[in-house]
């Protein structure tokens, strides 16, 4: 073979083989995208998969070429080319920060160094404070609502087609993934607002600032895929607030002007420190030394004369494990007018599920997902009744859902990452006393949630499963259909016979909560950013809000028969 045709095979495979490694990339990216429903049903696909792959790939692929390049380069074009395609993605993740949703896919970009600014309204508080005391019965006092579980029984969502939903008002918000909590026509919710994170008082109506309570306190993860800001849901009980910071400071707040009563370093009480670091930005931010990476989620129990929250532990392999082992606690409860503990329940690490009271067996438990297990703790004492295995970590694949109690001996667990839902029986022995808990069905491909919960409705649970809305038969755990969309790791709440299903990207679902069928009824756009943060409805007016924006739309509302003796709805 002569020169000039050896020159030639070269000039051939130097070309080639970049093409074929586009080539191949381009067929998986779309492969992932256009059959993934598919791919989900038969081989339970997470959606993660698709949305690292879509920025993961490409960058995978220009490294290669751009390896190949030089490494078989003949000078000129073909170097610069080659080192451009192999520093390209190291540039682009030093100077561009992206924003991901639940699945890692990509929603929008800006400059790391770039500070984000906001126009937050300012506190306004009238000389009169704000009433936190009168209560009524429209309150949302809590995370997911006044029964924790996203189901409001009094109201009926009425004549969607004739009356339209009425925006009442849409402002810019801090970060965080924190819901509202609303009594007596006042909304609270967390917010990070540059350095310092703020338990902030609205009023539901003009969306006016009535108070902020502000400490310099930061959380942000390293990896940017869960975003900087408070993300628990505060709880109002007696006229207080409290509040869980994501740096896990609970406060005891003041509602009629946001001041401070008392508060406990959670994460201290159960041997956990923090690191500081300053970001691109130079705010300077914390995270645990646990595994708990993505910040404090769970929202304050009020139980009797007891605040109760999740603790925590020290992971095995740190350095202090154990020297603080006997510090940990999966549960702490604080007298809520002192701030006092009076019992530390458990010792097991924690995940971002937050307690609540489930009466098993006519007795009053706390339960909660842990890292890794599902338990039942006496409210009195802390004393742990049950564990149930239900795998996850802290860190990653993490448990993220509420305990489902389906009744007084009945409970259903839930988690995506291939998890899905499990049904367990709560069993009791009449000697001893002692709880067990054996599992009745278990199914990986249903109830796949991440940052919601599923409602229960006429025998029947709804739920967003990896992105898409479902129903699934209690009895049996069996799937009677489910629903592609655009819905993606959003947020529901089941009023009445309808389901509010509000969209990871902020569009806002009116879907009838039927078993046999999908139907929807309609939908609107709300709001801009990525929606995690949980709803509230209180009387007729929704708020909602992501980690940018927050929104207040009046909804046709009526109230249900048992309900037809009260005040009316709203104020039109």
């Amino acid at each position: 073979m002569d020169e000039d045709a050896i020159e030639q095979l070269i000039e051939e495979k130097t070309y080639s083989v970049p093409i074929g490694i586009v080539t191949l990339g381009v067929i998986v990216l779309v492969v992932l995208n256009t059959m993934f429903f598919t791919l989900n049903e038969i081989v339970n696909l997470n959606p993660g998969v698709r949305g690292i792959a879509n920025f993961a790939i490409p960058a995978l692929v220009s490294l290669l070429c751009g390896l190949f390049l030089i490494l078989f380069r003949r000078g000129g074009m073909r170097t610069w080319l080659g080192l451009t395609l192999l520093v390209a993605p190291f540039l682009i993740a030093t100077v561009i920060q992206p924003v991901f949703d639940g699945d890692g896919h990509i929603v929008r970009t800006h400059f790391r160094f770039q500070k984000q600014m906001r126009d937050w309204r300012s506190a306004s508080l009238g000389q009169t404070g704000v009433d936190l005391k009168t209560t009524t019965e429209f309150d949302y006092p809590r995370f997911l609502g006044p029964n924790a579980n996203a189901t409001i029984d009094q109201l009926e969502l009425d004549q969607w087609k004739l009356v339209r939903p009425e925006y009442i008002w849409n402002q810019p918000i801090g970060d965080g993934w924190s819901g509202f909590s609303a009594v007596n026509g006042n909304a609270v919710t967390q917010e990070q607002r540059g350095s310092s994170e703020c338990v902030t008082c609205y009023d539901i109506e003009t969306g006016a600032v009535q108070w902020i309570n502000s400490a310099p306190r930061r959380h942000e993860d390293l990896t940017g895929m869960g975003k900087p800001g408070p993300r628990a849901t505060p709880t109002i009980d007696q006229g207080n607030v409290y509040a869980l910071s994501a740096t896990g400071v609970l406060d005891c707040l003041d509602g009629s002007d946001g001041t401070a009563l008392w508060s406990a370093d959670v994460p201290k009480l159960v041997g956990i420190s923090q690191k500081y670091s300053t970001n691109s930005t130079q705010q300077t931010y914390s995270e645990e030394t646990s595994t708990l990476a993505w910040g404090r989620a769970t929202s304050p129990l009020i139980y009797q004369d007891l605040v109760i929250v999740p603790g925590g532990s020290l992971p095995t392999t740190d350095e202090n494990y154990e020297a603080n082992k006997s510090m940990a606690a999966t549960l702490l409860a604080f007298d809520k007018r002192s701030g006092e503990i009076v019992w530390r329940g458990g010792d097991r690490m924690i995940a971002y599920g937050s307690p609540i009271i489930a009466t098993v067996h006519g007795k009053e438990q706390i339960v909660l997902i842990a890292e890794d297990h599902a338990v039942g703790h006496d409210p009195q004492t802390g004393a742990e009744l049950w564990a149930f295995e239900f795998s996850g970590s802290s860190n990653a694949a993490a448990n993220c859902s509420q305990v489902t109690v389906i009744s007084d001996s009945q409970l259903l667990f839930s988690k995506g990452y291939g998890a899905g839902g499990e049904l367990v029986d709560v069993i009791i022995d009449d000697t001893t006393g002692e709880f067990s808990v054996k599992s009745v069905k278990k199914d990986s491909r249903i109830l796949k949630t991440k940052m919601t919960s599923p409602v229960i409705h006429d025998g029947h649970l709804f739920s967003l499963s990896d992105g898409y809305l479902e129903c699934v038969a209690i009895d049996g755990l069996k799937r009677k259909w489910k629903k592609r969309g655009r819905f993606g790791n959003g947020q529901i709440l089941l009023v009445g016979d309808k389901l509010l299903v509000h969209s990871e990207d902020g569009v806002l679902y009116f879907v009838y909560a039927n078993v046999d069928s999908y139907q929807e009824i309609d939908k609107v756009k709300t709001i801009q950013g990525v929606c995690w943060n949980t709803l509230c409805l209180y009387k007729d007016f929704l708020l909602v809000r992501s980690e940018l924006e927050a929104a207040c739309i009046r909804l046709p509302v009526k109230l249900t028969q048992r309900s037809a003796a009260a005040a009316p709805v709203g104020r039109h």
